[in-house]
């Protein structure tokens, strides 16, 4: 018996010899954020740029630190856990058909978690009169994600010497990522008679991303098929066990980048401020290295062209410019309650992506859709207690439909990318509780902070795998739903 899919073992194992490539969907990951800073902030729903006088507006809005009048220290740490499903949701009881491929996927949840999340100063100087001047600096995690897929289908393949018989394949697909991105933010505000703030902020960016994972497909024995699936198991692979094709793989980055912000907030009534900010790009410059193994068993032995695993490792150091943005917020006081409202919005289309010195014209902008971001958030003061209560949004940055691109340059070539994941939309709930002290003689005081946020970040991951020419293409994008649950604690001292 021959089929397509043990005889393109070779030209499979032949694929992973060019690996040296960067695309679209690895640059993204670079973008991605979740809501952090400081409890305060994260349970405004971060809709506190025009309302300032928090150190997590630094990025947002710089002028935010101008609003400050007396010097602030602060810490923050959460616990937080996430987990990971297909939506909706398919498992191996209730599997889903699309396309004549049945698939199914657990739900996989992380282990509570703990992390340092954000510290931050500032200095708070007046320079005579009403102007007043600020130093800030801040520390803070934007991304802290650790996220499982995993996946499991089947199809028919027919037989290559006789189209009238079909057999059963079974292919599973597994990858653990975890993506770190830490943000240090450098500031110089002032404020003008309580009218005019000015802000400026430096950011500086470090980034680590891990991702491990596996494909493979075979042929199950009688003993290994499923139900109604032993009817469609090939006499050839009766007795000895499944056959196999497979790829294990385990890809990394680390790198750096900056930008730069400016941002302006004006009082025109006392209740009322208008905000506007500007963003350059994010300059990064990255290292991504690569380790694969190429494997094929048949006949309980690996059948590849050498007699054992094929192993490629390389690396690739490229350079990628993100999206410059816009923030417009506002912020209203009346009595003891505040409202911050804002919108951003993302020129992604004007991204670019290098290799050395070389432009790849199709990755980047042509994947990617200018996207905005909205953010709103209350809180209420009670004496010594403020309530607050938030959401956010962001749409995705891809385009419908976006598949990775490996013909672009000899850099992506021949690429193995057995997945390819399209980040879609977010939202964030959030709620949070503060006290502050009394002043004392001095003016110091004390507060703690406390927020919750219930995160939700959609993805399509297209599953994928190396096929030869005229065979049927087994794609297909499974909807994934990542959540996240954390309560954040922050320590402060104003003085």
């Amino acid at each position: 018996m021959k089929t397509n899919r043990l005889i393109f073992s070779g030209a499979f194992l032949t694929l992973c010899l060019a690996v040296n490539a960067q695309t679209s969907f690895d640059a993204a990951k670079l973008y991605d954020e979740e809501l952090n800073g400081t409890a305060r902030y994260v349970g405004m729903g971060g809709a506190m740029s025009a309302l300032g006088s928090d150190p997590s507006v630094m990025s947002r809005n710089p002028a935010g630190i101008g609003t400050y009048r007396q010097s602030d220290i602060n810490m923050s740490l959460s616990f937080w856990g996430s987990s990971v499903e297909t939506d909706p949701l398919a498992n191996s009881f209730s599997p889903i058909t699309v396309n004549g491929t049945t698939y199914y996927s657990s739900n996989l949840k992380s282990n509570l978690d703990f992390r340092f999340d954000n510290v931050s100063v500032v200095f708070c100087g007046n320079t005579g009169g009403d102007v007043y001047t600020n130093i800030g600096f801040s520390y803070r995690r934007s991304l802290d994600m650790d996220r499982g897929l995993d996946y499991i289908d089947k199809f028919f393949d027919v037989d290559e010497t006789d189209p009238s018989k079909k057999y059963v394949v079974y292919r599973e697909y597994k990858d653990q990522q975890r993506n770190r991105i830490n943000n240090y933010d450098f500031n110089v505000s002032c404020n003008l008679s309580d009218i005019v703030y000015l802000g400026w902020t430096l950011e500086l960016i470090t980034t680590e991303m891990r991702s491990e994972g596996y494909f493979y497909d075979y042929f199950p024995s009688y003993n290994d098929a499923v139900g109604d699936d032993k009817k469609y198991v090939a006499d050839d692979f009766y007795d000895y066990g499944f056959c196999y094709t497979g790829v294990d793989k385990m890809n990394s980055s680390k790198g750096n980048g900056w930008n730069m912000s400016l941002g302006m907030i004006l009082r025109p009534l006392p209740g009322l401020r208008l905000g506007v900010s500007f963003k350059t790009p994010t300059i990064f410059k990255q290292r991504m290295d690569y380790v694969e193994y190429c494997y094929a068993y048949q006949n309980k032995q690996f059948t590849d062209d050498n007699g054992n695993v094929e192993k490629y490792s390389n690396s690739v150091d490229y350079k990628f410019s993100s999206p410059w943005k816009i923030n417009l917020s506002t912020g209203l006081t009346l009595g003891k309650t505040a409202i911050g409202l804002e919108y951003e919005k993302n020129y992604t289309q004007r991204s670019s992506l290098k290799i050395g010195e070389t432009n790849i014209n199709n990755q980047g902008a042509v994947h990617f859709n200018d996207y905005s971001s909205f953010r709103a958030g209350i809180e209420q003061n009670i004496d010594k207690l403020s309530l607050r209560a938030g959401y956010n949004s962001s749409e995705s940055i891809f385009k419908d439909g976006a598949k990775v691109f490996l013909d672009d340059t000899f850099f992506n070539t021949n690429r193995l990318d057995f997945q390819v994941d399209r980040l879609s939309k977010s939202r964030n709930y959030t709620l949070g509780l503060g006290y502050c002290s009394e002043p004392d003689r001095e003016g110091s005081q004390f507060y703690f902070d406390v927020a919750y946020v219930h995160g939700i970040r959609k993805s399509v991951v297209n599953m994928n795998e190396p096929i030869k020419e005229g065979e049927i293409n087994h794609d297909i994008d499974v909807n994934y739903k990542y959540s996240t649950d954390k309560v954040m604690f922050t320590f402060g001292w104003n003085f």
